[in-house]
């Protein structure tokens, strides 16, 4: 739980801020109550301080928050949505530059002051691998209702004036790129408040997203925060949707199922529970029958619903927070942050391929994109963390492989706006995984780890390999050293890595050898 206590603490989001290899917690504050300033939390090897690391020099009355890579130089920036000013006014949207793993006090980009914005998201509509901005704005309670906009990622920077705008106005508190109807492009959709709110998706069509909705909900209703995943594991996005009970909403958690087909347009599921619904986000967090509900409420516990196995849910929670910890909860993220259980995966993306979605989301890191023996860098591709997607800036003649890390274990993170920000820890053993290899031709441990001065790798081969290589990577993806290359017999084999002129960090290692890949992490500790 964090010290600080009286921000009205709304946005969360995670990612390695400082470049560390650990996931940090950002928060923004404010809401509509009071100026406050945005804090960012730095994990120190598996433990968060309760104190904020990064502090903002401003204070704004701001909504929800995202870090993410937008200049390619391995660092996240911090992008904040600002609600409304003094009195209800307009605001904007910033984003705080992160120079070799340190953001800065003040915003270096800001769009102009005349928008309402809660909640904005990134993502790759036009293709060209760099992370654009979509922006929900408008305000349901003083019935300000504006366009919806999209600011374009230019050369590492995003554009000064949105150059895509929704062609009609609404009061939007949520937004997401998503491919809702895989045809391998991004579309965007967003979750409109007040008594006229809906649900509305903008169809992408090779890279250029429409002004007018080409999907939307049949039922008006009062949306706070959406959710895509397949629920129902039919190769089709489900939605899920927070309605809360002011503004003459329904104050139900809904789910809209596709079944096989399209996206329904009237749910296929909704909660008993009825009021101050807030925050849902989907994760399977017992390793079975596919992703979760996870959900949030203003006063209410957090609540979790199980995935049937079909994409169904009880009406009732099968789990919930205790009385005590009933909170005003604005946003819900998961990882593993003291990575507990975090192990490496692997996926090809096709050939002639641009937008993949991975099996998995709430992502712990992606490593390395290959094009065979050639590493991708971030200027190729882009990707989401909590989404588990990636897009890359052309399509390739081969399949490219993924490396990227996951965990068994997933933490749960809240912002809480009466409240600290907090996190409850997993406890649950999740069942393994659904796929297991008959065999393990190649195994890599390190030992001590973390380790100072050197460490040892234990190599464990099934067969013999005539050309194995050991790497050993910083976490920009830059070769540090070469400890073997060449043939390795099947069996035990140790070689020894000291470091010299090398500073503390997380280092990555990768073993590749008779088409096997294994990878790992270590910790140079000084």
């Amino acid at each position: 739980m964090s010290d600080e206590t009286a921000l009205y603490g709304t946005g969360l989001d995670i990612g390695d801020v400082d470049g560390n290899g650990w996931l940090d917690l950002a928060v923004s504050n404010g809401n509509d109550m009071a100026l406050a300033p945005n804090l960012v939390y730095l994990n120190q090897g598996g433990t968060l301080p309760t104190t904020a690391s990064w502090v903002s020099s401003d204070a704004r009355f701001s909504g929800h928050c995202q870090l993410a890579d937008l200049d390619d130089d391995g660092y996240p920036e911090l992008m904040v949505c600002n609600y409304i000013t003094s009195d209800w006014g307009p605001a904007q949207v910033q984003v705080y530059d992160n120079v070799e793993g340190v953001l800065e006090l003040l915003p270096s980009w800001e769009s102009p002051a005349d928008i309402h914005t809660f909640r904005a998201s990134f993502g790759d509509p036009d293709g060209d691998g760099d992370l654009d901005l979509a922006v929900a704005t408008g305000e349901a309670y003083n019935g300000f209702l504006e366009p919806n906009l999209v600011f374009f990622n230019v050369d590492g920077r995003l554009e000064a004036v949105a150059s895509w705008s929704a062609a009609t106005t609404d009061a939007s508190y949520d937004a997401k790129f998503v491919d809702y109807d895989g045809d391998g492009d991004q579309d965007l959709a967003f979750l409109g408040g007040g008594a006229g709110g809906r649900v509305t998706i903008y169809e992408n069509t090779d890279g250029v997203l429409a002004t007018t909705p080409s999907y939307m909900t049949s039922e008006t209703d009062n949306g706070n925060t959406f959710d895509f995943d397949d629920l129902d594991a039919d190769g089709r996005l489900d939605l899920v949707v927070g309605f809360n009970s002011q503004l003459q909403g329904s104050g139900n958690f809904a789910a809209y199922v596709t079944a096989g087909g399209d996206l329904p347009t009237s749910p296929t599921w909704r909660s008993d529970f009825s009021g101050y619904a807030s925050a849902v986000v989907c994760a399977d967090l017992d390793g079975r029958d596919g992703p979760d509900l996870v959900t949030g409420g203003w006063w209410e516990p957090v609540r979790i619903y199980l995935n049937d196995g079909n994409g169904g849910f009880a009406a009732t929670p099968d789990w919930q927070t205790a009385p005590a910890w009933e909170s005003v909860v604005e946003n819900i993220c998961f990882a593993d942050l003291d990575e507990g259980r975090t192990r490496g995966e692997s996926a090809l993306i096709p050939a002639g391929t641009t937008l993949f979605q991975l099996p998995h989301r709430h992502l712990q890191g992606i490593d390395w994109l290959w094009l065979g023996d050639i590493e991708l860098g971030p200027e190729a591709w882009c990707g989401s963390l909590r989404d588990g997607w990636i897009s890359l800036a052309a399509p390739a003649e081969i399949p490219i492989l993924v490396e990227y890390r996951v965990s068994d274990s997933l933490d749960l993170a809240i912002s809480n706006w009466d409240d600290a920000t907090f996190v409850f820890h997993n406890l649950m053993t999740t069942a393994a995984p659904t796929t297991t290899p008959a065999a393990v031709p190649a195994e890599v441990r390190a030992w001590p780890n973390p380790f100072n001065p050197r460490t040892t790798f234990g190599l464990r081969l099934a067969v013999d390999v005539a050309s194995a290589r050991l790497r050993v990577y910083d976490l920009r993806g830059r070769l540090i050293e070469t400890l073997h290359d060449g043939p390795l017999t099947a069996g035990e084999h140790r070689m020894v890595w000291q470091p010299r002129a090398v500073p503390s960090g997380v280092y990555l290692y990768r073993l590749d050898g008779g088409g096997q890949v294994v990878t790992g992490k270590v910790v140079l500790a000084k």
